[in-house]
């Protein structure tokens, strides 16, 4: 069984990122394919590993290729699964462009394929938009408040992605995201979540799909393309 190896970018990712994947592998019939490589390789946010080189005038992607090649030296790898908080204001650091998820994700990804992303490893890129905590939140409904961690907690109003730590800290004054982002993640409902249509939850599963298709057929993808 080949490795899924993860890359998150703060701890609590660290703890809820390995269940969350573990849980959409697990309803996908996934876990034939892949095991979870719970050791998250912690990197930094859109900001640290992508700037703008003033001098060359041009992106530097030296630091997300660094952590890249970290991943994809892991023994057995079958695939590497990156996920970052979408909560940017520019991409690149230190040019005035407005961040956008989808743009940034392809320039990741297509910029590994130089280190070999696509060609002898399998990479998929998503961002979390706003955050991590945003597909948490989405999870949160009549059930949810009735037990559990979610206890006593009621659904926004608004856009649902639109909320993220923030409304978590204000709303459950106990949050601690290193002690609670791997309970929160536990309970979450996966049906609940994706009946919210969050764009960038929609764009993790189809990621996962096209990592285990990868492995299945020996295709190596870096997406998104």
């Amino acid at each position: 069984m080949k490795r899924l190896v993860l890359l998150g970018e703060g701890h609590g990712e660290v703890s809820g990122l390995p269940v969350l994947a573990r849980k959409v592998l697990r309803d996908k019939n996934g876990e034939d394919l892949f095991r979870i490589d719970y050791e998250v390789i912690r990197a930094h946010n859109a900001d640290g590993l992508v700037r703008w080189d003033k001098q060359a005038n041009k992106e530097d992607f030296s630091e997300w290729h660094k952590f890249v090649n970290y991943a994809a030296r892991r023994p057995n790898l079958g695939g590497v699964l990156a996920v970052f908080d979408g909560d940017a204001k520019t991409f690149p650091t230190g040019k005035k462009d407005p961040f956008c998820a989808k743009i940034a994700a392809k320039k990741m990804a297509l910029t590994a394929t130089e280190i070999g992303a696509g060609a002898t490893f399998s990479l998929a890129v998503v961002f979390a938009c706003v955050e991590y905590e945003t597909w948490l939140i989405a999870g949160i409904n009549e059930t949810t408040v009735n037990d559990g961690p979610f206890r006593g907690l009621k659904f926004p109003t608004g856009v649902p992605e639109s909320h993220g730590k923030g409304w978590l800290e204000r709303s459950l004054t106990s949050y601690r995201p290193t002690r609670d982002q791997k309970r929160l993640t536990d309970a979450l409902d996966l049906q609940i979540v994706r009946a919210k249509k969050l764009r960038s939850f929609l764009r993790l599963e189809p990621a996962i799909d096209q990592l285990l298709a990868a492995a299945h057929t020996g295709n190596h993808v870096a997406t998104p393309e």
